[in-house]
C-alpha cells in the first residue's frame, strides 16, 4: 500500500469517527490539536450552548490522524466536516466525498454529535466544562 492511500484512509477514518467530536471543539489558540485534560477539582458550569456554538469552526486532530479536519457547527444543529484542500481530491476518489454532514445538539453539560456514513451511525458525547469542550478528558481546540 502506498503512502497516499494510507494517508487518505487515515484521514477518512478520522472524519467518520471524529465528526461527532465536532461539538467539543472550543477555544483554540493553535493548530487544532487536542489540548490537555480538564483541570482537577470541581467542574465549572457549562457556558456553551446551542446559541453561542453556532458558526464556530474547529480543527479536530488526534494522534490517529495525520491532519486536522475542519468541523463547522451550523444553525439548526447541522455540523459539517471537511477534509483540507490538499487532501480533498484523494478523499473524493477514495470515498466519493471530502465533506460529511451530521447533527449536533447540547443537552445540559453535554455536547452530542451524530453522523451517518455508508449505512453506519456514529455518535459522540462530549463534556462542556465552562467555555471549553472535552472528549475523553481531552480538550478540543476552537479555530473560529
Amino acid at each position: 500500500m502506498n503512502k497516499t492511500v494510507l494517508i487518505v484512509f487515515i484521514v477518512l477514518l478520522a472524519i467518520f469517527l471524529l465528526l461527532p467530536i465536532v461539538a467539543q471543539v472550543i477555544r483554540s489558540t493553535s493548530g487544532g490539536e487536542m489540548g490537555g485534560p480538564p483541570p482537577a477539582g470541581p467542574k465549572a458550569a457549562p457556558l456553551l450552548n446551542e446559541t453561542n456554538l453556532v458558526g464556530s469552526v474547529w480543527n479536530v486532530k488526534t494522534p490517529e490522524m495525520p491532519i486536522a479536519v475542519s468541523i463547522t457547527l451550523g444553525s439548526g444543529g447541522q455540523a459539517v466536516a471537511k477534509v483540507p484542500a490538499l487532501f480533498s481530491q484523494i478523499a473524493i476518489q477514495k470515498i466519493g466525498t471530502d465533506t460529511l454532514t451530521g447533527n449536533w445538539s447540547v443537552q445540559g453539560a453535554k455536547l452530542l454529535a451524530k453522523v451517518e456514513f455508508q449505512g453506519k451511525g456514529y455518535e459522540v458525547a462530549c463534556d462542556i466544562i465552562g467555555d471549553k469542550i472535552y472528549y475523553q478528558d481531552r480538550e478540543i481546540k476552537r479555530v473560529q
